[in-house]
């Protein structure tokens, strides 16, 4: 009976996987491969992208749980994860919601800025080779309020700095 309980957890595991895999790969063969090669090629091409989209989003997914064999506890993961990838969405649409007037340019130097701040509050912490006084000194848990923070402010110092030109009339 144990055995049936562990065989069906697996099973549950394994399908989540495939569907995760195969729908990763869908979606690199129709937003990127689909939009960006050109028409008219050989019709296997695009079971051959989705063939090699799997192992690459596979290894890529492996390699990640490799990364994380050392973590303690997943939830801590999940917060410094959802720190380094929400941090930048999150400024990135408020930015554009709380300013109608931002230049895709100021938008960019935004996420720029933010993107340093994300990367030196997630991995200072763990480059020994860098001065003591380098290292953030922040949770990793404010990694998603400080990249916050960062993208908005920079986007919005930088839309106000660097004004669209506006076309003179003939």
């Amino acid at each position: 009976m144990t055995g049936l309980l562990v065989a069906s957890i697996f099973a549950a595991g394994m399908s989540t996987i495939s569907s995760s895999l195969n729908s990763s790969a869908t979606i690199i063969l129709t937003d990127y491969h689909s939009r960006f090669s050109k028409g008219g090629s050989d019709e296997r091409a695009p079971l051959r992208v989705l063939h090699i989209a799997t192992v690459v989003v596979g290894m890529l997914g492996t390699g990640v749980a490799i990364a994380m064999i050392s973590v303690r506890n997943a939830l801590d993961a999940w917060w410094s994860l959802a720190g380094i990838f929400g941090g930048g969405m999150l400024g990135l649409f408020l930015l554009g919601f709380l300013s109608r007037h931002v230049s895709s340019r100021a938008a960019f130097s935004g996420v720029v800025v933010g993107m340093l701040v994300i990367l030196w509050m997630s991995l200072s912490p763990r480059w020994s080779w860098m001065p003591g006084g380098m290292h953030s000194p922040f949770h990793s848990f404010l990694t998603i309020v400080f990249g916050t923070a960062s993208i908005l402010v920079a986007g919005l110092v930088a839309s106000a700095l660097v004004r669209p030109k506006t076309r003179s009339a003939p």
